[in-house]
């Protein structure tokens, strides 16, 4: 018998919630996923784990082939730098383990199966690694703004604010959905950090049209807080802007804003 669970951390759906909070909760958004598997086993039971430790965001728009590849890759090279920096090894070292989407449209129907690019990129990636348990992570629009109506304080506040899914064995594809009893949240107060991170995002900038500019969450934030994707580096890049701030792999800001409140 074999049991599988999946955790997800604060910081990594406080991400995902961001990205697409940042562009509008209609426009869709793909991103890379790291986590740390783990497996145990006796005579009778075999276990494994999957701890979603942190995103990537890559870009907000359909992805093409070359944006997702470089971006990959960027993302592979800083993880072996980050390995060998910090000495770390075995279980405790990052892995890319999947990619993450929010689908164009808002809707109920519309976060019940993940796009077709996200799909066939989750399987590409599946195909050319050697590890299993890929994941691919569907984030639910509507679920962020039920956080945000309620402060994080509604009664599904701290459940995962994205559906989780896995390859098919038959079709090879990642359309099967993952029951939610396999799915935990980190920390008990998700909910609250992720609707304080929207109302700070919401006041950023007026682009953010359906954020409603800073009181979306019945209260202006006086807090300021940006994410970026790999898309956004490379037009800073074009316009020549600051690519130190634009800190797409790390996001180091989200990262300080998130340890704050936990």
């Amino acid at each position: 018998m074999t049991s599988t669970t999946i955790s997800l951390t604060t910081l990594s759906q406080t991400k995902m919630a961001l990205h697409s909070a940042r562009h509008g909760l209609s426009n869709p958004i793909h991103g890379i996923v790291l986590g740390r598997r783990r497996s145990s086993a006796d005579d009778s039971h075999s276990s494994s784990s999957l701890e979603v430790v942190d995103v990537i965001p890559v870009c907000h728009e359909v992805p093409t082939k070359p944006i997702v590849d470089m971006a990959l890759r960027l993302a592979d090279a800083h993880l072996q730098l980050s390995d060998k920096e910090e000495g770390v090894g075995g279980g405790d070292k990052l892995q890319i383990v999947g990619w993450y989407t929010a689908n164009s449209v808002a809707s109920d129907s519309e976060e019940l199966v993940p796009n077709v690019s996200a799909c066939r990129i989750a399987s590409s990636m599946a195909e050319s690694s050697s590890n299993d348990g890929f994941v691919l992570l569907l984030l639910s629009v509507s679920h962020m703004v039920t956080l945000l109506d309620s402060k994080g304080n509604s009664s599904n506040s701290n459940t995962s604010i994205c559906a989780v899914f896995e390859r098919d064995g038959n079709t090879k594809t990642f359309t099967q959905k993952v029951d939610s009893s396999r799915i935990t949240n980190a920390s008990s107060t998700m909910g609250e950090v992720v609707s304080r991170a929207l109302s700070a995002i919401s006041n950023f900038s007026p682009e953010y049209g359906s954020m409603n500019g800073g009181d979306v969450a019945g209260g202006s934030s006086t807090e300021e807080l940006v994410i970026y994707d790999y898309v956004d580096h490379v037009d800073g890049f074009k316009k020549r802007e600051d690519l130190d701030e634009m800190d797409w792999i790390g996001n180091g800001a989200v990262n300080k804003f998130v340890s704050s409140r936990l």
